[in-house]
């Protein structure tokens, strides 16, 4: 996606990048809505991940793939979006990384956000209208990955948002998602309504299991190019012997930004 088309303004002075209006929606006049795309950048995500073993270069682009893919979903989606993905992303750990991005998106006047990151490869299929209608109802909205311990979607409303106990979750642990559903549940009075339940891909065995898989959906057919003659269903690459040098970044969390859709 062309980044000149993806990102309205950023002000100098702030490591944030300022929404030009919080009027300024994709393809909806007058949201109340948004998508929070909260993410590392590939070059770190390869990195962290490490999905095609010790090949550094091939494991960025294996991310870089994912991340255009969930960025083009996000773009997609006709929503105003705010992406988090780089250094000025604030807070000790992940939990107030991800906490003070959501409230950083409430700051900017929107009622409703829905979290989401870069590692599902089925979120173009979400149906963000029928995520949208619930959350104005009142509902806060969670979309489960496989086996019920994380989400790849989280969906609030300002009232249902308290930041500390937000930032405390067992987040990166496999008792996330039902830790998740209680705090939601308490603040808002309503049970969450529950997505289809979804992979994500975080580690080689789920990468593999991905590609062995007969649907060729857009994202599995890039992987593949980008995995090349070397790419077998039972394994991905061996992993080579070197690690190219990496420019050295933050680990701490991204920048917002406003993605425009193409």
């Amino acid at each position: 996606m062309d980044e000149t088309r993806c990102f309205r303004h950023r002000s100098p002075s702030s490591p944030h990048c300022i929404l030009t209006s919080r009027r300024t929606a994709i393809g909806t006049p007058d949201a109340d809505t948004a998508i929070l795309f909260f993410s590392r950048r590939p070059e770190r995500e390869g990195l962290n991940k490490q999905l095609v073993g010790q090949d550094y270069a091939q494991s960025r682009r294996v991310a870089a793939a994912f991340y255009d893919h969930a960025r083009r979903a996000v773009a997609d989606s006709g929503l105003p979006a705010i992406e988090v993905n780089g250094a000025q992303q604030r807070g000790h750990d992940f939990g107030a990384r991800l906490a003070n991005a959501v409230a950083d998106a409430f700051a900017a006047g929107y009622e409703h956000v829905i979290a989401v990151g870069n590692d599902c490869p089925a979120l173009h299929e979400v149906d963000w209208a029928a995520v949208t209608e619930q959350l104005e109802a009142g509902r806060p909205v969670l979309g489960p990955t496989s086996g019920h311990d994380g989400a790849y979607l989280i969906g609030l409303s300002r009232g249902q948002f308290e930041h500390a106990a937000f930032a405390a979750l067992p987040w990166t642990t496999d008792r996330l998602f039902p830790a998740l559903h209680r705090h939601l549940a308490g603040t808002a009075r309503a049970a969450p309504v529950r997505l289809a339940v979804r992979d994500d891909v975080n580690e080689p065995a789920e990468l593999r299991a991905l590609l062995r898989r007969n649907r060729a959906g857009v994202l599995a057919a890039r992987l593949r190019r980008v995995l090349g003659s070397t790419h077998r269903t039972s394994h991905v690459p061996a992993p080579s012997t070197t690690r190219p040098v990496l420019e050295r970044r933050s680990r701490a969390p991204p920048y917002s930004s406003l993605l425009s859709r193409r």
